[in-house]
């Protein structure tokens, strides 16, 4: 995320996110946090609960909005339970970017003690790692802020959004605040020194500078006065789906046109949050769950090198068994001409005639008689028959369980069932876990979406403890029926109709409608849905439904979308 994007994202988020309160700090995956926000302005458009979502590090962060919330299904962090102990439960007083550092300052309601002095007056190691992240980023004196100012035993609490490293805490006395930014912008004569010493303009950004290496002079010294204002619109660079129905994917958003990309249709964007919005979700979130789904898989992956191997080493067995079945024929040679040689002596090597009248020389092992010769010969080719059907019947399990543990993995690189992450104090499992519940049927949409199905209850339960609260489930209206789970990467995700209609006509194959040429179908994320205490087993309460759908009723489909399922 370019400083000129994340100064164009503040601008349009500060106004919405002032008077906001933080319910909650999470960390769905690695280097990727949430902000749960309840905002305090009934006028926007995006509704009263949204997400800020932090992609933080080196390559590729980014910031951006989101009314589908992402759930981490994982133990918060020491860091994150920090972040939740000062910050979570209070409300946003007042924002400050500093966008040429890619920094959003958050100050939180509520002042908190003077932090803690050890008996002999030094300060603790926390309070002095406070102070020093404090002083690093820099402050500035009572009189250029406009923060309330308190008593001097206490500390305003400051939560910094760092595109770099992370989200961090600042706890700053009363009158200390973040440092402004010396904004200056290079005039046309200034421009070629300032690209010799960019480092001397922090406003000179690496995709800023990339992009003015490709202009002439004059167009450059005209992009920094437009950029300069700070207002305008956003250029989205879309990329047509992979599958049919899909949605387009934006590859790259930029806060001024992109010279000499013709692999990407330009989209021009007068909305800033919902752009940020639609770019997080395809440039962060898609890639997080690709992340996610490949950790997922890495013990199957593994399994399956383990069995290929094995595999190989089976037919390095066959080739030698067959090796040794082939002396049956030596010993049938020796068999119909040892009535011309001496079955007792002991030679090296002896002349036989074949089938064909052909003289034939077989080597024999000296220490033995040519007919010991004769019987060692049918020994070992019975013993090489014995193998080969031993190595036969390996094989065939092996080549089972490859096939299963292939499916495992195709799985979880589609977003279907993932290993269960090793509790808190336990170093994780070097094996995969146990392969999907007997009780739970597995599906492929023709979309390449994962659909779970349980058999009976029981399998209706397990189906949803496998599934992650951002999955859509779907269940017949007005009676009983099997439970549907559709797996997404992640809730922003987007479902194509043909999936939702295969996902209710699967539902409805297993419910009450199934012999109707119809169904109408409940459609609701799993966060949403939870058994009903005291009612039947299998009753379950919707504390908010997505949609209802009418689908077709097809038993066929099951058919097709389970042998879809085989394949993958």
């Amino acid at each position: 995320m370019d400083a000129h994007l994340f100064r164009r994202f503040a601008q349009a988020a500060i106004p919405l996110l002032t008077g906001a309160r933080l319910a909650r700090i999470q960390e769905p995956s690695r280097d990727i946090y949430t902000f749960n926000l309840d905002l305090f302005s009934r006028t926007s458009s995006l509704g009263r609960k949204v997400q800020l979502v932090l992609k933080c590090g080196r390559k590729d962060p980014f910031l951006f909005l989101t009314t589908s919330r992402l759930s981490a299904n994982q133990a918060p962090s020491a860091a994150v339970m920090r972040l939740r102990k000062y910050a979570g439960g209070h409300s946003i007083r007042h924002i400050v970017a500093r966008w040429q550092e890619r920094e959003l300052w958050l100050l939180m309601s509520g002042s908190m003690p003077a932090l803690v002095r050890d008996r002999d007056g030094t300060e603790t190691a926390e309070t002095k790692a406070v102070q020093e992240g404090f002083a690093a980023a820099g402050t500035r004196g009572a009189a250029d802020t406009a923060l309330p100012s308190g008593d001097e035993d206490t500390r305003l609490v400051w939560l910094v959004l760092r595109l770099k490293e992370g989200p961090q805490l600042v706890l700053a006395g009363p009158n200390e605040g973040p440092q402004p930014e010396d904004v200056v912008w290079p005039s046309l004569q200034e421009l070629p020194e300032a690209l010799e010493n960019w480092r001397s303009w922090p406003v000179l950004s690496p995709a800023l500078r990339r992009t003015i290496a490709r202009l002439s002079l004059e167009d450059a010294a005209a992009l920094l006065v437009d950029l300069e204002t700070g207002t305008g619109d956003l250029f989205c660079y879309m990329k047509d789906p992979e599958r049919e129905g899909e949605p387009p994917v934006m590859a790259r958003i930029s806060p001024w046109p992109l010279p000499g990309v013709t692999d990407l249709r330009e989209e021009i964007r007068e909305d800033i949050l919902p752009a940020f919005m639609q770019a997080g979700a395809d440039l962060v979130l898609q890639a997080a769950a690709r992340q996610q789904a490949k950790r997922a898989a890495e013990p199957w992956i593994r399994k399956e090198r383990k069995l290929e191997e094995r595999l190989e080493l089976q037919q390095d067995d066959v080739a030698r068994l067959t090796r040794m079945c082939s002396r049956r024929e030596q010993g049938l040679l020796l068999q119909a001409n040892l009535w011309q040689l001496q079955g007792s002596q002991r030679c090296p090597s002896v002349q036989v005639l074949n089938a064909a009248g052909e003289s034939v020389e077989l080597r024999l092992d000296a220490r033995y008689t040519i007919r010991e010769n004769m019987e060692r010969f049918f020994h070992t080719a019975r013993r090489g028959e014995r193998g080969l059907a031993r190595v036969a019947e390996r094989t065939r399990a092996l080549e089972e369980e490859l096939r299963a543990v292939r499916a495992q993995k195709e799985a979880c690189l589609l977003g279907g069932p993932v290993p269960e992450p090793a509790r808190s104090g336990q170093q994780p499992s070097q094996e995969p876990v146990p392969n999907l519940p007997a009780t739970v049927q597995l599906f492929v949409s023709s979309d390449g979406f994962v659909l779970l199905r349980g058999r009976n209850a029981r399998g209706n339960q397990d189906a949803r403890r496998i599934a992650s609260p951002h999955d859509i489930w779907v269940h017949a209206e007005g009676g009983p029926g099997s439970h549907v789970i559709i797996r997404r990467s992640h809730g922003a995700q987007s479902v194509p109709e043909r999936t939702l209609d295969e996902a209710g006509c699967l539902a409805a194959c297993r419910s009450w409608l199934r012999d109707e040429p119809s169904a109408r179908l409940t459609y609701c994320e799993i966060r949403h849905v939870r058994p009903l205490r005291g009612a039947a087993p299998g009753t379950m309460r919707m504390d908010k439904v997505l949609f209802t759908r009418k689908v077709a009723v097809d038993s066929s489909l099951e058919t097709r979308l389970a042998r879809a399922a085989e394949r993958s």
